[in-house]
This record gives C-alpha cells, structure tokens and sequence, in this order.
C-alpha cells in the first residue's frame, strides 16, 4: 500500500593523483515503505532529534547495499548527480528488513 518509488545508484571511486571522486552509477528502482521514525538513539550531542534521517522497510529481497545512493525523484530527470540519501545500515529481522539513511548533504 503506502509504498515510495525510490532510484539506486552505487558510487564508484576512482583515485586521481590522490583525490578521490566519486561518480553515482544507476543501479535500479525499488518500491519501500519509507518512515521516520524517532527515538531517543535519533538525538545528536545536543539533544535535538535529527530528522534527517530515514528508515525504510521492506519484506522483498531488495538489491541496496550499504553506501549506496537513493534518489527520491527519477534519476535521469535530475540535475544533481549527487544523491538525496546514503544508506548507512541493514538490518535484517526475519522475513522483514529495515533500511537506515541519511541525507547527503
């Protein structure tokens, strides 16, 4: 029901001289039930919620990974090569998977 279209894309890193660069490759489309959901654990040091994270659940076998990209608008309509989200955890319960982001700023 209340499902969210999503873009994924996974960076690629490549060293120059030193610098590295990271480049966003599309990776796919998927459809997650997308929630924030706050806690205590969402506060920073100064006690303030942080809404500018993400959690998403999904009950599907879903091919994001950690680090991956998430775009909430299609991919190939944006002019931002960088993406909205950066998945920073998986945890996997049973038949369902929770998907933690934050926002690339």
């Amino acid at each position: 029901k209340d499902l969210t279209q999503i873009w994924i894309c996974s960076p690629v890193r490549t060293n120059t001289y030193g610098e590295y660069k990271t480049v966003w490759t599309y990776k796919g489309t998927e459809y997650l039930n997308l929630q924030q959901d706050l806690n205590e654990l969402d506060r920073n040091s100064a006690g303030e919620i942080d809404y500018t994270i993400y959690k998403c659940r999904t009950d599907k076998v879903s091919s994001i990974l950690k680090g991956d990209g998430i775009y909430f608008t299609d991919i190939h309509l944006s002019t931002d090569p960088k993406p909205d989200y950066i998945v920073k955890g998986i945890i996997k319960i049973g038949k369902s998977t929770t998907i933690t982001m934050n926002r690339n700023v």
